[in-house]
């Protein structure tokens, strides 16, 4: 199997948080094979996000400058210009990283154009560009299930992540992702998002239903930064994995009611992944379902992964 699992912060938490300076490491040996499960469905489920992610961003772009500059029409508003109070730092740069371009359309849509140099909050490097189509709905606040945005991923978009053996690439190629509101949260629905590692064999089919809410309801910036998000949701599909026939290996993802910091990492709540083909090395991995349940006590994260019976940390 394709091993991108080191680099990704969604998926680094495993060892990180838990291990004792002891010989407890021991314990975790027979939760191994579960925490790879977690760490694949996680890093799937990361790439898949991408558009998504580049949608809220925008949508909390946008939300900010309608904020700072209320009496001015939105395609007048300079977004490179955009700060808040205490940070020398852009708007734009915050959400997207420096070197980031966004160009609205005579349509009213943005194309979003990443260089590839900089690491964004979730480990990964991205080169190209994604079109957010608004259909002429300037704010995600003012979408509904009729009227939605859509993330279109460019030709040429590539996703980049370091391995211990150097820069892994994975191609973005294909799928939709719709963005609207639902009045206390917002819908993130992903369909047939395909991307494959470089020079593999197969490409994944991920699809998946995710709710978002914000602590402002309009996702402004300024009154969302450092705040928690409440999301929940599952996906499902064909990954980027290949299983030991050569095909796709299927994954499930399940994500409870929980809080999340912008770099994406549950603070709160049940994360549960499995294999869901039996394309895998049954030997190597006893169960095919893993389950990680997050807590915290305002400034400690802990989790607790479940796996075959076992559990770590007992206590």
């Amino acid at each position: 199997m394709n091993k991108i699992f080191a680099t990704i912060v969604l998926a680094a938490f495993a060892l990180s948080s838990c291990i004792k300076e002891d010989d407890s490491y021991k314990e975790l040996l027979p939760l191994r094979p579960g925490m790879n499960i977690y760490s694949m469905t996680m890093t799937q489920n990361a790439v898949a996000m991408q558009p998504a992610n580049a949608g809220i961003r925008l949508a909390m772009l946008l939300a900010e400058a309608a904020k700072q500059y209320p009496e001015t029409e939105l395609k007048d508003v300079d977004l490179t210009k955009l700060k808040i109070e205490g940070n020398s730092n852009s708007v734009m740069t915050l959400l997207f990283t420096a070197g980031t371009k966004i160009e609205r359309q005579a349509d009213g849509d943005y194309k979003i154009t990443y260089n590839g140099d900089y690491q964004q909050y979730d480990g990964f490097f991205l080169k190209g560009s994604m079109l957010v189509k608004t259909g002429g709905v300037e704010q995600l606040k003012d979408t509904h299930g009729g009227q939605v945005w859509q993330v279109e991923i460019e030709e040429g978009l590539t996703l980049s992540a370091r391995d211990v053996n150097g820069l892994i690439q994975v191609n973005m190629e294909g799928g939709s992702t719709t963005l609207y509101n639902e009045g206390l949260s917002y819908t993130i629905s992903l369909s047939g998002i395909s991307a494959s590692f470089e020079n593999a064999s197969v490409s994944s089919s991920w699809r998946g239903d995710f709710s978002l809410r914000g602590v402002n309801a309009d996702l402004v910036y300024s009154e969302c930064r450092g705040k928690d998000f409440k999301v929940s949701g599952e996906a499902s599909g064909p990954s980027v994995y290949v299983g030991s026939d050569s095909s796709n290996l299927r994954l499930g993802y399940y994500l409870s009611s929980g809080s999340v910091y912008r770099s994406g990492q549950i603070i709160e709540g049940t994360q549960e992944c499995s294999f869901e083909s039996y394309n895998y090395d049954t030997s190597g991995y006893p169960s095919p379902d893993v389950k990680y349940v997050w807590s915290n006590n305002g400034s400690t994260l802990y989790q607790k992964i479940y796996y075959n019976g076992y559990v770590y940390p007992k206590n």
